[in-house]
């Protein structure tokens, strides 16, 4: 642990920096006992001896340590944050079997994926749907130009039908342009929303409301609404819910579905994501939303070896 926050401290003076900063501690109750006074003495120390002082009394710039646990590591996130909101960001890794700690639990939660249709028509967007009320088990597809739906009985998926969407151009990458879903009002007014975009600027977006379990027809009003912020709950202890990204690598590549605080999901923009939790899946992921009630995720990847458009869902199952 201390040469890990050495190294650390290393990472953050070899980048611009100011003469004091205010440090900020966030790091969740099954892991604050690892991140002990005398920790945090020699991390202060450690920054005094680059030339940046502790004050509690700045405002600004903040320097924000946090820390995660992962199957395999815990996780040191530094991510300093100067009055104009501009953000350096380093982070460290330190292998769970090098370090006792004795707060943790029996480990974090991690991600499961299940298949649950595929085809060889492009998908751009799929969302799952229970009924509380009906018990019917739906699954929505954006196809080629239309909304399908399609009902599960005893885990084989049938279409019901389909309805055609407003004209869009072709999908990009993870909801830039195409159809993606966002979240829907609970029961009792169970109600899906689904942006329609028709170009990369918001005016040319369709948020169009249905419900998932009447008769199938669209209500669509022009909107502004940008990127989706997705998270994920978790029934396991510790944090109730996580953020959920994805990576994007090239269309000949696999993609990861990643899980963590949002301080964490931040710095993996600038750091390697292979030391967080993560789930691979067989090729690029198109799009990615969460249920209603968080508690999944449904993901649209196209395999790399079959060519195939596969629709997952993504869930947190509990470490024991």
């Amino acid at each position: 642990m201390e040469d890990a926050a050495r190294g650390l401290v290393r990472k953050i003076c070899t980048g611009p920096h100011q003469k004091s900063v205010k440090i900020k501690w966030q790091v969740s109750s099954e892991l604050s006992g690892s991140l002990s006074d005398s920790l945090k003495k020699l991390f202060i120390s450690q920054l005094s001896a680059c030339g940046i002082a502790s004050d509690d009394n700045a405002e600004f710039p903040v320097l924000n340590i946090t820390m995660r646990e992962t199957p395999s590591e815990l996780v040191i996130v530094a991510n300093l944050v100067d009055s104009a909101s501009s953000r350096q960001i380093r982070m460290t890794e330190i292998p769970r079997d090098t370090v006792s700690v004795p707060n943790l639990s029996s480990g974090s939660p991690r991600l499961q994926k299940k298949l649950l249709w595929q085809q060889a028509r492009p998908l751009e967007s799929a969302m799952e749907w229970n009924g509380l009320s009906t018990q019917e088990h739906l699954l929505f597809l954006v196809t080629q130009g239309s909304l399908v739906r399609l009902r599960s009985a005893n885990e084989v998926w049938t279409q019901v039908d389909s309805v055609e969407l407003p004209k869009a151009d072709q999908p990009s990458r993870l909801g830039g342009v195409g159809s993606t879903f966002m979240y829907g009002k609970p029961e009792p007014e169970a109600k899906l929303e689904l942006l329609i975009s028709q170009g990369a600027a918001p005016i040319n977006r369709q948020l169009c409301e249905f419900d998932p379990e009447g008769r199938l027809s669209l209500v669509c009003n022009d909107s502004h609404l940008g990127g989706k912020q997705l998270r994920i709950s978790s029934e396991c202890g510790g944090a109730p819910s996580w953020s959920l990204w994805t990576d994007t690598s090239d269309f000949a590549r696999r993609d990861h579905i990643f899980y963590g605080s949002p301080e964490v999901a931040e710095a993996a923009l600038t750091a390697d994501e292979t030391a967080l939790n993560s789930v691979e899946m067989p090729g690029p992921v198109f799009d990615i939303s969460t249920t209603v009630d968080f508690k999944a995720a449904i993901a649209v990847v196209r395999n790399i070896a079959t060519g195939n458009y596969e629709v997952y869902r993504i869930a947190l199952a509990c470490a024991n």
